[in-house]
């Protein structure tokens, strides 16, 4: 009698829950660059845990992710990559425990890793007028670039969203574009906007439909890329110092919404976040604001004052 030998492979609770995860993910329709992110981050915590020779959700105890963390201090990581490494892995953990795959929570007794704030630049109104300067002129390209500056700062855009807007867009107070994680949103044109968007559509010398592209190059629409580097010439142009990326306007944005009193809830629904937390930095923008206010409204100041006449 011949006996077949089966070698049984076993099974990767922590690997099948990670696919399960990204799954779930892409149809919450994150965008690829998300997904990638997710992928990398949490892939390097699982195939870690692996070479702990841990397979199982239950399994995995703080001492893990202390030694997981330590472990990425160890490859000279940035704070804030060091914060993903917390992060990341545990919105996956969470998922799982909400799914029912896990009642064991690891990251429950560990503090997540401190990010040093960073206040990024904003522009300031000089900035603004310099850029609009650097925008003069009554070739097509020159209107265009104007449309784009006014644009971004009108709206608070991000730059994928600036480059889906279409001919038809440009004409509407109110435009609903569709951000990351495909939420959709408002965003509303000034008519100083609207009028610089009517004067470079006139001069375009492209065939247009209302469903076609917003913004066009030389040699047809503009691609991301094509986006990205007009913004950066027209930096070079006003002279700007450094780098000019699309997301300077989106800060500049918000931080000008908050200095004019804006709400947070308002705000939100403006920039397309889903909560609060992602508004932390806008907010660090304006502490110089708020210490001015706080001078200048300061109940033991008034009671001096107060007190001295």
């Amino acid at each position: 009698m011949t006996f077949h030998l089966w070698t049984v492979q076993k099974r990767n609770e922590l690997q099948e829950s990670l696919n399960l995860w990204l799954e779930s993910m892409q149809a919450r329709g994150l965008s690829p660059k998300t997904l990638r992110n997710y992928r990398d981050t949490v892939g390097r915590f699982v195939n870690f845990l692996e070479s702990l020779n841990l397979t199982t959700l239950d399994a995995v105890n703080p001492p893990h992710v202390r030694r997981w963390l330590l472990h990425r201090q160890a490859q000279g990581v940035s704070s804030y990559e060091l914060y993903n490494a917390y992060r990341q892995p545990h919105t996956f953990w969470r998922w799982c425990m909400r799914e029912g795959l896990t009642e064991n929570d690891p990251f429950a007794k560990v503090e997540k890793p401190k990010v040093p704030v960073k206040v990024k630049p904003v522009l300031t109104p000089d900035e603004v007028q310099a850029l609009l300067r650097a925008c003069e002129g009554t070739h097509w390209l020159r209107l265009r670039d104007r449309a784009l500056i006014l644009t971004a700062l009108d709206t608070g855009a991000r730059a994928h969203e600036l480059l889906n807007l279409t001919v038809g867009d440009a004409s509407r107070e109110s435009i609903l574009i569709t951000g990351k994680g495909q939420k959709q949103r408002m965003v509303f044109l000034s008519s100083t906007t609207r009028v610089a968007l009517h004067k470079y559509l006139k001069a375009c010398p492209f065939p247009l439909q209302q469903d076609s592209p917003l913004w066009w190059g030389r040699y047809g629409a503009l691609t991301l890329h094509g986006l990205l580097e007009v913004i950066q010439k027209v930096g070079k142009r006003a002279g700007l110092k450094g780098h000019l990326g699309a997301h300077i306007f989106r800060r500049s944005y918000a931080t000008w919404c908050l200095r004019s009193g804006i709400d947070l809830e308002t705000l939100r629904q403006l920039l397309g976040h889903s909560d609060f937390s992602s508004m932390k930095h806008y907010l660090n923008l304006v502490e110089a604001d708020l210490k001015r206010a706080h001078q200048q409204h300061s109940p033991v100041n008034a009671l001096l004052k107060q007190k001295r006449r």
